[in-house]
Formats: C-alpha cells, structure tokens, sequence
C-alpha cells in the first residue's frame, strides 16, 4: 500500500505499476525476514511477524519525510482507470471479484499440485515431512512470496479504494488477526474456507462495529479474540471441514483401481535367504567413530558399523541405549560431534538436513508413527513419491502400487487419522519406502502389534528384503530380529558391545547381561 501510494504522489506513476513494484518490494522484505523467522516454530514463529509489523508500524509514523507519519497519506481524487480511482463503486467491485476468482484458480492449482501436497504435509509435521525429502526452509519461503505478493496487491487496491493510509491502517496486528480469522474459521488449508468464513465474520464485525462502536468501542476485538479461542479449542477443521464430514456421510469416495503392471516395488514373498558379501566388497554405508553429547550425556560415543548392499543389520539395546539417536544421526536430524558416515560411496556428515539425506537415498520411518493425519493413506504415500516423480497422476498411480504392496489398497481413501496402530505402522513403512531408498532405516515398526500384525510386517520387510533392499532395524521384538537379521549390533550406553551372527549374539553372555536377560537365553534353548 505504502509503496504505490507513494509512487503515485511522489512520482506520478500509475498504481497499476505501483501494485506490481509494491508486491516486489514486499517479496524482498519477506526473504530478509522470512530466513531467520522460518527458523522458529509454532507461535514463536507467529510472535516474530507480529513484532516486525510492529517495527514497521513505528517506523511509518516516525519517517514522515516518506510517510507522512501518523497524519497519514491522502490520496487525491483524480478519477481514471490509470490512476485506479472511479467515480462509482462497481467498476472496484468488478475489479475485486477479477482478483478473487485469479486467486481461487491460482489456489485450487497449487493444491492439487506436489506443493500443495507439501503444504499440507508441512502443517501436519515437519520432522516426517523432511524425511520425505522435503526441503522446509525453501517451501516455507515460496508460501511466504507467494502470500506477500497477493496481499500487497490486495493492499493497493485498499489504498486507492479508501484514497488514504496511515500506518495504524496498514500495520495494524488485529487486522492480521481477522485476515488469520477468515482461514481458521472457514477451514485452514482449503480453496473455499476463506470464504466462507468472510461471510461469517464480515456480518459479525458490521454487527459489532454497529451495536458497540460507541460507548463500548473495541469490545469487538475481544469478541474475536473469543471468537478465534473457541473456533482453534472447538472447531479445528472450521465451517469448509464441517460440511466435507458431513458430506463425506452420503457421498461415497472413489474406490482407486490399482493399475496394471507390476511395480518396481512388487514381488512375491519368499524364504529369506542371508546375505553374504564378497570379501572385497564395499559397504552401502559405512558408520565410523561416531559420537554425540548432549550437555552431560554421551549418547553415543566411538560407534562404528557397516551395512553392505541388500544386508539387513539389526540394531538392539536396552532402553536408552542410543538407538534411536544413531537413527537420527545417519537421517541427518542432529548432526555429528565427532566421527564421519559414508554412504554410497560418499561422505555424507556434512549434508546437515535431513531433506538431503533422503535425497542422497536414506529413508526412515519413527519410533512413535508421523503420519500426516488430515490426508488420506494415498496421499500421505504421494508425498513420499514425490521425493522421486513430479507429475501428480504418476505419482498417484505409484502411491496404489505401494499401497497394494504394504497390503492398504483398501484404506487409500481414508484418513490416516483413522487408521488401527498396525495400519499407522505399514503406511509409515510404505511412505518411506515411496522416496526409492537404497538404505531403509525401520524405527522399532512392530511395537506394539499382536503376533498376528507382526508376523504381517515381518511378511513386508521380507519380501522388500528380497528385492534387495538394505535395512537397519531396531526391534525390541527379538524373534522378529533373530528371523530377518544377517547380523546384529548391540549397543549399550551409546557404545557398541557387540556384532555378529543373530545365534551368536543371542547367546553372548555381555548381551545377556546387558539385554536379553536368562530368560530369554533360556527360552531360546
């Protein structure tokens, strides 16, 4: 608004041009900001834009060689469509409903494109989001351009709609408020949500602005701060979400044919023969020396392993061991103190963020289940194929191919939200194998199961093992881990104690000692 306003008055040019070098200079702004904010997250992300309006506010009122100050920038009426000012009010509503249909389709697009995708995996978690290969940072910057160029053109329009701005206007934090009101209410991460809660809330604030705009003069702000408390505590999926559950009673989804033509992932499961590496093979991944301290705590120190190509290596320990940080470790969601990982040939300790690890061929699944509630079994596994194929309807068709193999292709259309424990488990498993691994690391995925689940996930890993798949397990459940492993590290208190042959582990008086117990030695003789 303030730089078109000021292009018009100062230079004379048109606010159509000023529209556009508005939206520029809002664009460079964001980038400047956007690089350190994006670093936080939730509402400490949310305090900082609020702070910078702010900042932006004071100085607005304070340079007002530019501004004009607080007495604000008054826009003369010269009427023409170059200076963007008409006599009468439907020529700018005509203009207003261009701009609003050129953002839907611009909107409904991006939805249904992999960013729209991403988008939404990002809102529901950006730990299993990354894993997938998305690169947070960048995406969070093209949503952050994208809106700033929208709302700068929108605040052109307001400037020359209302022929004056001041920066209590134009900065103000509770008009940040109700635009965030519109989404919240109408349904956050929709096409049409918006608008439906502009038809909710304009009639509100009209209301509210008439009945107490007098003696009561900003009650309207508090009932929206009421209004907004009650929507995110009561009402999370907003008015748009509501009517798609009650749709969603009588409209039967479509049921997805999975496509002719065996996958790249499809074959039959067989016995599980041990893999044997040649002497002068070389590892898939090589862990050396690693070592990892937080504050006080060594939880992981001198550890060192390596995983040859089509092997599956498990990794056991007690509670605390370590375990679950060697993972995060080789995924590149903490980095390294000391020590280096080789993978593929190629030293990849440096590559800092986990997007870069999966793209260098590293999936993952977690120890307590990511999946992306709000989407469907398909599209959480189209997130994961979108690491490797761009195009929507091959990815899609990929994802029922996966679906079909981790045995889902009865529950692709419904949400992951829904989903038994067991379920939650195979679509982990599927999403991370839909990023085309070439090392698969599997986070304890049969906790928790009955024997019956379990021997259904083991049913899974068997037949991706038969492909050639090279995995790194940790599982507490040890008849699993003796059936699958060719060999087993044990760790304890970050160290390794030992590696060998399942049978030779299992009977290794140190890892008895440290974690199985007699019991189990006992039971397994």
């Amino acid at each position: 608004a303030y730089t078109s306003t000021i292009l018009y008055l100062n230079f004379g040019l048109s606010p159509w041009f000023g529209m556009f070098a508005g939206a520029g200079v809002s664009i460079v702004v964001a980038l400047i900001v956007g690089l350190p904010c994006f670093r936080l997250t939730s509402h400490f992300f949310a305090l900082a834009t609020i702070a910078f309006a702010e900042v932006l506010r004071l100085l607005a009122s304070f340079w007002r060689s530019l501004t004009n100050g607080g007495v604000g920038l008054l826009i003369p009426h010269e009427s023409g469509f170059k200076n963007f000012i008409f006599d009468g009010k439907l020529a700018y509503t005509y203009i207003i409903l261009a701009m609003l249909l050129g953002i839907l389709f611009i909107t409904y697009l991006l939805k249904r494109s992999r960013f729209g995708y991403y988008m939404v995996a990002l809102r529901e978690d950006q730990g299993a989001a990354e894993s997938l290969g998305v690169n947070i940072i960048f995406y969070k910057m093209i949503t952050l351009i994208i809106s700033v160029f929208f709302t700068s053109i929108a605040g052109t329009f307001y400037a020359q709609y209302y022929a004056f701005i001041d920066p209590d206007i134009v900065f103000a934090s509770h008009l940040s408020i109700q635009l965030a009101l519109l989404s919240i209410i109408g349904g956050v991460g929709t096409v049409f949500g918006p608008i439906l809660g502009a038809c909710f809330l304009t009639p509100l604030d009209v209301f509210l602005r008439g009945w107490f705009g007098g003696v009561l003069s900003g009650l309207n702000f508090v009932i929206y701060g009421l209004v907004l408390i009650i929507a995110v505590r009561y009402f999370p999926i907003g008015i748009y979400g509501w009517l798609l559950k009650i749709a969603d009673r009588y409209i039967k989804k479509p049921a997805y044919a999975l496509p002719t033509g065996i996958s790249e992932m499809s074959v039959q499961i067989g016995k599980r023969s041990p893999r044997q590496p040649d002497k002068d093979e070389v590892p898939l991944i090589r862990v050396d020396s690693i070592g990892k301290r937080f504050g006080g705590l060594q939880a992981v120190k001198d550890l060192s392993f390596s995983i040859y190509e089509g092997e599956i290596l498990g990794l056991i320990g007690p509670n605390g061991a370590g375990k679950t940080t060697v993972f995060n470790l080789i995924s590149g969601f903490i980095a390294t103190d000391t020590g280096t990982i080789q993978f593929n040939g190629k030293e990849i300790t440096s590559l800092k963020v986990p997007h870069s690890f999966c793209k260098a061929g590293i999936g993952r699944t977690f120890q307590i289940v990511k999946p992306f509630q709000s989407m469907t079994v398909l599209e959480n596994i189209m997130v994961g194929v979108f690491n490797r194929v761009g195009d929507v309807k091959e990815a899609r068709k990929e994802a029922l191919r996966i679906a079909d193999r981790i045995h889902l292709s009865r529950q692709v259309s419904m949400e992951a939200s829904k989903l038994t424990l067991a379920d939650r488990k195979r679509l982990e498993l599927g999403r991370a194998l839909a990023t085309r691994p070439k090392l698969l690391l599997l986070d304890e995925v049969m906790a928790g199961l009955n024997p019956k689940e379990t021997e259904d996930i083991i049913q899974v890993i068997k037949s991706i093992s038969q492909e050639g798949m090279t995995i790194l397990m940790i599982e507490h459940v040890m008849k699993a881990v003796m059936a699958l492993s060719d060999r087993i590290t044990v760790i304890n208190n970050g160290m390794k104690i030992v590696e060998g042959l399942p049978e030779e582990v299992a009977s290794d008086k140190r890892v008895i000692d440290a974690y199985l117990g007699e019991e189990y030695n006992a039971e397994l003789k």
